[in-house]
């Protein structure tokens, strides 16, 4: 591509950026965003951190119950990771595609304030939080 041309590519390319920065959002705009928003959806299949042995109490380390539960739930296809009424203390979880993670009324994940826990570095190394 010659210079010149990319110039004026780079020119109209700015102009109508600029010019669509520029276009008022009005609440007709949001009537149509909201219109092209579709909640999702996921298989009807539960998947209890309790089952995975996860304690509440807010001290015992819940990170490797919580992500048995969604791995085991996204190995199915997807479905529900419903943590149950209580404080469950938990470092890092990654939550995968089609996995929902449902709170029971009552329920807190409590995360850890310990950056060894928490950073991705610790994550992968396997680290137990700290409340």
């Amino acid at each position: 591509m010659k210079p010149s041309a990319f110039v004026s590519l780079l020119l109209a390319t700015s102009a109508a950026l600029t010019a669509a920065e520029s276009a008022p959002v009005t609440w007709a705009t949001a009537t149509e965003i909201l219109a092209r928003i579709k909640a999702p959806t996921f298989p009807a299949h539960d998947f209890s951190i309790a089952d995975y042995g996860a304690k509440p109490g807010g001290t015992i380390d819940n990170t490797a119950a919580l992500r048995q539960a969604i791995a085991a739930c996204s190995a199915a296809g997807g479905g529900r990771v419903v943590v149950p009424a209580g404080v469950f203390l938990t470092g890092a979880i990654h939550l995968k595609s089609n996995v929902n993670l449902h709170l029971l009324a009552g329920s807190t994940l409590l995360f850890s304030s310990d950056p060894a826990a928490t950073c991705p570095s610790s994550a992968r190394a396997g680290k137990a939080p700290s409340a």
